[in-house]
């Protein structure tokens, strides 16, 4: 491994870890996802799916300087995570101690997206006709459903919309 390469967080498109990990390793370059898997309750079923454990982010081993623009090209790649426009290192005793945690102690990690649905909460609607617009929770509904507002098409419309279709914006 090259003294230039370290680790680095990219922001992805929205549920777009995974493709953009296999995209990546197709040239050769190395990712870590973190992920958990939960047994997820359908009113018509019971299924075991992989929760990425940072929604929106993949770790990458890489050096910036040379293969950077590799990682901007892809389509599911938003940008490196930055500080003061730098991109931030992750450094790698903190990648092993997130890989022992999630392989000793997964049952230890709780997933809880609850959080991100407070009142007047900024988030990022993930897909349909305002897919990245920004919204501010306005009601929680239920446990599916929650009601946003959207200033960002020059008046307030408001909409209920399902929390699996929204991101906390950082």
């Amino acid at each position: 491994m090259s003294d230039e390469q370290k680790w680095y967080a990219v922001y992805t498109k929205p549920r777009s870890e995974k493709k953009l990990q296999e995209n990546l390793r197709k040239i050769d370059i190395l990712t870590y996802l973190p992920v958990l898997v939960q047994k997820r309750k359908w009113s018509d079923r019971v299924k075991t799916v992989e929760f990425p454990v940072f929604p929106s982010y993949l770790f990458v081993y890489l050096d910036y300087e040379k293969d950077s623009l590799k990682v901007l090209k892809d389509t599911y790649s938003v940008n490196f995570v930055k500080t003061s426009g730098v991109p931030c290192e992750v450094d790698a005793d903190d990648i092993e101690m997130v890989k022992f945690f999630i392989e000793s102690y997964p049952e230890k990690i709780k997933l809880d997206r609850e959080r991100l649905f407070q009142k007047g909460k900024k988030v990022s609607i993930r897909s349909g006709p305002f897919a990245g617009k920004t919204a501010v929770i306005e009601k929680i509904k239920n446990s599916y459903y929650v009601i946003v507002n959207i200033p960002a098409v020059n008046s307030a419309l408001t909409m209920e919309i399902a929390k699996e279709n929204i991101d906390e914006i950082l």
